[in-house]
């Protein structure tokens, strides 16, 4: 029985002696978001900091974006500024699985929301492995590329933190993923701080398990939808604002609030086909 006790014992110090945390720096568009990666052996949670600092809401009049004789409002918004913090993306190494959870928001207000569990497969990318190699925060790492969901990403990642695990979706390598950025620029992660070692199960799988689903197609359904229904509630309220006699000689439907190909997954041809 104490053998037994022993070997247990030995097995669980094994699986946490390679838990950590990083905290990334995630450049999306010129704008900067913290982010933490939790980790053990073979599973992960991702999840961004919300800034709940800036205001919900900015509108301002744009001169230089602004047309001969037309006017041009920017509006700048933090949908989720009230809303609760979400559990973040779970990654399941062995059981090949991504489990994403995330709330949308129903009104400009922010005062409603859906929440949903995407699932999705967590080995997708192939990985070619390059000779160049580079120190980030005292950590040797290798160059890779990989293509995923429509775009091209470079990564750099170290075996001497032999997990293969990295911020957001990102993963399948010999190694954690420090830094990785897409061939257009548009999204950069950074890990700008490292804790490892920290002999402590800290993910909680239980809260990720069990729930009703939906896939990656359906969760960009859910996005887009949610979206035209704020910017058809945008475009109400300055139709709404403007002066009486006022001639409209344009507004659009919708506001555009997000650009699709501004989304770190822009191609899902690898679940349609299937």
């Amino acid at each position: 029985m104490k053998k037994n006790i022993i070997l247990f014992y030995l097995f669980t110090l094994s699986a946490f002696s390679q838990s950590g945390k990083v905290i990334y720096t995630f450049m999306a568009k010129g704008t900067n978001i913290e982010s933490c990666l939790l980790f053990n052996k073979d599973e992960s949670v991702y999840k961004y900091v919300i800034d709940r600092d800036t205001k919900k809401t900015n509108v301002n009049a744009n001169e230089e974006n602004s047309e001969e004789g037309d006017n041009v409002v920017d509006v700048k918004f933090n949908l989720y500024k009230d809303v609760p913090d979400a559990l973040g993306l779970f990654t399941d190494l062995k059981n090949n699985v991504i489990i994403d959870h995330k709330f949308f928001v129903k009104n400009l207000k922010a005062t409603e929301f859906d929440t949903v569990y995407v699932k999705d497969k967590a080995k997708n990318i192939n990985w070619e492995l390059l000779e160049e190699t580079k120190m980030i925060n005292s950590f040797t790492c290798q160059k890779a590329i990989g293509q995923f969901r429509g775009r091209t990403y470079t990564v750099w990642f170290t075996f001497e933190i032999p997990v293969s695990l990295g911020p957001w979706k990102l993963n399948g390598l010999p190694g954690l993923i420090l830094e990785a950025s897409d061939s257009k620029n548009q999204f950069h992660f950074f890990a700008k701080k490292i804790e490892y070692n920290t002999n402590k199960n800290i993910i909680e799988s239980d809260n990720f398990l069990n729930k009703n689903y939906v896939t990656p197609i359906d969760e960009r359904k859910i996005m887009l939808s949610s979206l035209e229904e704020i910017g058809n509630e945008i475009s109400a309220k300055i139709k709404s604002s403007l002066p009486r006699g006022t001639n409209i000689t344009s507004i659009k439907k919708t506001v555009n609030i997000v650009d699709d190909k501004d989304q770190l997954e822009i191609n899902f041809d690898d679940i349609t086909k299937k």
